[in-house]
C-alpha cells in the first residue's frame, strides 16, 4: 500500500513492536477512507434532499398542495420516485416542511418588530424593509402562504399557536401603542388591522400580482424584482404619510 510505505519509519528506527506499529496505520488507513466515504456520502445526501426541497417548493407554488403529485416532484428533482419516497414518504411530511420553513422566514420578523420597543414610524421603516428583502429572497412566499391560508385556515391558526408567535399579544400591543402616539398627536387614529393591512398590503401585493404586472407593462421579471427593490423608501414614506395627523 502506498500510503502505508509514506508512514513506514526508514530502517525501522525506534520502534520496539514494528508489527503493531504497522497494525496501527493499517487501521488508521482504513479509518480514514471509512470518513471520508461516509462524509462524501452526507454531503451527497445532503445536496439530494435539498434539490428535493427546492423541487417540491416550485411544484407546491405552481400546482397548490391538492394538484402537486410526487412524480411531478421528484421529475422535477431529477430523480425517480423510489429515491424520493426514500427522504420523504409522503407529500404531507414534504409540505409541512416546506411550509413551516416559508412561516418562520415570512412571519417570525414581523412579529418581532410589531413587539419591539421602537417608534410606530419606525416600526413601519423596519417592516417595509424586512418584507421586502423577505419577498425578493423568496418571491414565491405570499403565493405559497395564501394557497395554503384559503386551502387549510385551521392549520395556519394551529402553527401560529404552536410557534412562538403570540398574535393576539402582539396585535395587542400594536393597538396600544396606535392609540397612545394618536393620543400625543404623533398619527392620526387609525385601527390596528388597518395599519397591518396598509404596510402588508403595499409589501405583498406587487409580489402576488407581479407576474400579471410583467405581462401588462412588457416588463421582464428580473426587472419587475429590481423595480420592487427600489420601492423601499417610496412605499415607507406613502404609508408614514398616511399616518400623520
Amino acid at each position: 500500500m502506498a500510503e502505508l510505505q509514506l508512514l513506514v519509519p526508514e530502517r525501522k528506527k525506534n520502534f520496539k513492536n514494528y508489527e503493531l506499529y504497522l497494525e496501527l496505520v493499517r487501521n488508521y488507513i482504513t479509518l480514514h477512507k471509512s470518513l471520508t466515504k461516509l462524509l462524501n456520502n452526507t454531503e451527497r445526501n445532503m445536496n439530494t434532499e435539498e434539490k428535493i426541497l427546492e423541487a417540491a417548493k416550485k411544484v407546491f407554488t405552481r400546482n397548490g398542495y391538492a394538484a402537486a403529485r410526487m412524480d411531478e416532484i421528484a421529475s422535477e428533482a431529477g430523480i425517480n420516485r423510489a429515491l424520493l419516497h426514500y427522504y420523504f414518504r409522503s407529500k404531507d411530511k414534504l409540505f409541512q416542511l416546506i411550509f413551516e420553513e416559508r412561516f418562520e422566514q415570512f412571519f417570525s420578523g414581523v412579529a418581532a418588530i410589531l413587539s419591539s420597543d421602537k417608534t410606530i414610524f419606525q416600526k413601519v421603516t423596519s417592516l417595509v424593509e424586512h418584507e421586502l428583502n423577505t419577498l425578493i429572497k423568496h418571491p414565491d412566499i405570499p403565493i405559497f402562504v395564501l394557497n395554503e391560508i384559503n386551502r387549510n385556515p385551521d392549520f395556519i391558526i394551529q402553527r401560529m399557536k404552536t410557534s412562538n408567535i403570540n398574535v393576539h399579544q402582539i396585535f395587542g400591543l400594536l393597538d396600544t401603542q396606535l392609540k397612545a402616539e394618536a393620543a400625543a398627536g404623533i398619527i392620526k387614529e387609525l385601527p390596528v388591522v388597518s395599519f397591518f393591512f396598509n404596510v402588508m398590503g403595499l409589501c405583498i401585493y406587487p409580489f402576488v400580482a407581479r407576474n400579471l404586472i410583467s405581462a401588462l407593462v412588457k416588463m421582464p421579471k428580473n426587472e419587475t424584482l429590481e423595480l420592487l427593490r427600489n420601492r423601499k423608501e417610496e412605499i415607507t414614506r406613502f404609508i408614514i404619510d398616511g399616518l400623520r395627523p
